[in-house]
Parts: structure tokens; C-alpha cells; sequence
């Protein structure tokens, strides 16, 4: 696993050292232009720093606050538990598995999930990349983020017929 996400990474910095970073407004001239350090630096430290900060508050004071109920019984091999659930993160995704029966096409269904978040950069061929001037990109993103949550409760939720 770090090997692949190491590959990940150098994908990652090749592809945006070819095609170049991409500015918001969409401008061509350098003189328009936010240089990148101290602005973006700043910008980026901070909202590292917020992250690594309520991340430590998790950590330290509600460890098991994300946690199922479920999952913290003791084990025993000859009771298999009501309900087993994955931890949140993978909720939309064993909401996936559950909902298609055949195996083989809910697991081609999950994969299908996280390789179309993987081609969306390149589906995008418009000139100007950011957000600002799309009003449907951005009903798109907070219609991906209203589904995530919803597949999320989904998968929470105790398997009914």
C-alpha cells in the first residue's frame, strides 16, 4: 500500500508539472495571476494546521465517537453479531454492496464508484477549470456530497427485507 500511494503521488506531481496548474479565473497572462507562496502557502498551512488540531481534539477526547456500538463486543466464534457494520468511511461503499445481490456485479459496481471519481479531471476539457463560473459543477458536487451522506446513513442502517 505506500508503494502504491507513492506511485500515486509521482503520478500526481508528473501530470501537473506537464499540463501546468490551472488558474480559478481562467487568465493566461502572468501578470494577473496570485503567485503561489505566501498566499496559497498560508492559506494551506492553515487549513493543515485547523485539520491536525481538531484531528488531536478527536484523537485525545472522543476516540470512539465514530465508532459502531457493535463493533466493540467482545468477540465470540460461535455468535455471529446482529448487525455488522464498517466503519464510516466505508459505509457508502458496503451500501453499495448491499444493495446490488449479485457479488460479482455490487463489487463491479463499488469499483465503478471510485473509478469515475478517478477520470473526472480528465472529462474535463473546458478552458476555465475552477468552479467559480459553473453554477451546475458546483450543483453537481453538493448533489455527490448530499449522496455520499445519504449512502452513508444506508449503510448504517440494519438489513430489512
Amino acid at each position: 500500500m505506500p508503494f502504491i500511494l507513492a506511485a500515486l503521488v509521482a503520478g500526481h506531481l508528473l501530470y501537473l508539472h506537464v499540463s501546468g496548474s490551472s488558474n480559478p479565473i481562467g487568465t493566461t497572462s502572468n501578470t494577473d495571476r496570485t503567485p503561489f507562496h505566501p498566499y496559497f502557502v498560508f492559506k494551506d498551512l492553515v487549513t493543515v494546521f485547523l485539520f491536525f488540531i481538531l484531528f488531536t481534539l478527536m484523537i485525545f477526547f472522543a476516540p470512539d465517537k465514530l465508532g459502531h456500538s457493535d463493533n466493540y463486543i467482545e468477540a465470540n466464534p460461535m455468535l455471529t453479531p446482529a448487525s455488522i457494520v464498517p466503519e464510516w468511511y466505508l459505509l457508502p461503499f458496503y451500501a453499495i454492496l448491499r444493495s446490488i445481490p449479485n457479488k460479482l456485479l455490487g463489487v463491479i459496481s463499488m469499483f465503478v464508484a471510485i473509478f469515475v471519481l478517478l477520470i473526472l479531471p480528465f472529462v474535463d476539457t473546458s478552458k476555465i477549470k475552477g468552479s467559480t463560473y459553473k453554477p451546475l459543477h458546483i450543483l453537481t458536487f453538493w448533489l455527490f456530497v448530499f449522496n455520499f451522506l445519504i449512502l452513508m446513513w444506508l449503510g448504517s442502517c440494519h438489513v430489512e427485507a
